[in-house]
């Protein structure tokens, strides 16, 4: 070893092919078991993330999928229609108004041709109730911001009295889905009780256009019995 405090010792008179550490050394690789475990999961996947972007939900068969056949949460669970008919749910888009005014999306659930509802008649009918709702609630508007000032200056006697225009829209809303449904039940080659119909909205809260049809028969996703709700039904129908 040189003597030269300053330079330090001899690179190769310290040389140590074990090491010069005192810690054990573990001549294992793997993790132990209690460990982080290996880079690559069971399913090829990175411990840091997936190896791609998260497959969209509406095209996966389920109860997020356009065509899904939602149970009837309309009817009584003991009416025949709760076993003979499905609700096609239609949802909110909020790219269109965002939380301005409730509107729905215009993609068309091909499960609908067979019922009787052609894909033009559907984007008409969301295009119909889509421009009446977002005149009925956007604040924005002429009307309602008329409504606002008159229900200040007369203490909401206003509306109270049912003066807003937003009222009298909704109901025009009510009024042409009735006729919609009556138009549908004469165009049924197999009778009124086989027609589409759209469930009133005040029903869906303005979430969901739910559109009641036929039992189209599709087989559902299958459930074990941890899934199942106490009535017996899979939580994926629901």
């Amino acid at each position: 070893m040189s003597t030269d405090l300053e330079r330090g010792p001899s690179p190769q008179d310290s040389y140590n092919p074990g090491g010069t550490s005192e810690v054990p050394n573990n001549a294992s690789r793997t993790s132990l078991p209690d460990g982080i475990g290996p880079a690559l999961s069971s399913n090829n996947t990175s411990i840091i993330g997936s190896d791609g972007p998260a497959a969209n939900p509406a095209e996966e068969w389920g109860p997020q999928h356009p065509c899904f056949p939602h149970m009837n949460p309309h009817v009584s669970v003991n009416s025949p229609l709760y076993q003979t008919t499905r609700i096609i749910r239609i949802k909110r888009d909020w790219m269109v108004e965002g939380d301005l005014a409730p509107t729905f999306s215009n993609l068309y659930p091909e499960i609908l041709d067979p019922a009787g509802v052609s894909e033009q008649d559907f984007r008409k009918l969301i295009e119909r109730i889509n421009s009446e709702l977002i005149l009925a609630f956007s604040p924005w508007g002429p009307r309602n911001i008329f409504d606002v000032v008159m229900s200040l200056a007369t203490g909401w006697v206003w509306d109270d009295l049912g003066f807003t225009a937003v009222k009298g829209r909704l109901r025009k809303v009510e009024k042409y889905l009735e006729e919609w449904n009556k138009d549908m039940e004469n165009r049924s080659k197999d009778g009124p009780g086989s027609a589409p119909m759209i469930v009133p909205l005040r029903r869906t809260g303005y979430m969901n256009l739910d559109i009641q049809v036929p039992d189209p028969e599709v087989s559902y996703p299958t459930a074990s019995d941890a899934e199942r709700t106490d009535t017996g039904v899979s939580a994926a129908m629901q």
